[in-house]
């Protein structure tokens, strides 16, 4: 178990992705997942919460497309297989299909710092 007062949850998350990893907390007491992480579960209050890597796949559970004068994007819901929901994009399809399996990865950006974005999973539909 990691002592919640070693560092802040942000600082932890963003250790994760400088490693390339997609980290999530799991409670000891209730079994949840929990993401964002916190200081204590949002499910049971406890506060005995470990951090773990997930495997980054998940399905999409909402999909919008944004249209701005240069460009469309999509904006994204994804369950993970984990158990937590995070909002991101999907990377190199205009449209992704509600219920697409997708995979996660970081993306290091120049200006903006690490993100977590995600592609079409092998077998999932666009």
């Amino acid at each position: 178990m990691i002592d919640i007062h070693e560092r802040a949850p942000y600082q932890r998350y963003l250790e994760g992705l400088a490693r390339g990893a997609l980290v999530y907390q799991h409670c000891n007491h209730c079994q949840s997942a929990v993401f964002y992480l916190r200081l204590c579960c949002p499910a049971c209050g406890s506060v005995a919460l470990t951090l773990r890597d997930s495997q980054g796949l998940g399905t999409l559970y909402s999909s919008s497309v944004v249209f701005d004068k240069e460009h469309n994007y999509n904006i994204v819901l994804v369950d993970l297989d984990e158990g937590f929901r995070m909002m991101s994009t999907v990377l190199d399809c205009a449209a992704p299909s509600i219920g697409a399996r997708v995979k996660a990865r970081v993306e290091h950006q120049q200006s903006a710092g690490p993100r977590v974005v995600f592609e079409l999973a092998e077998g999932g539909m666009a």
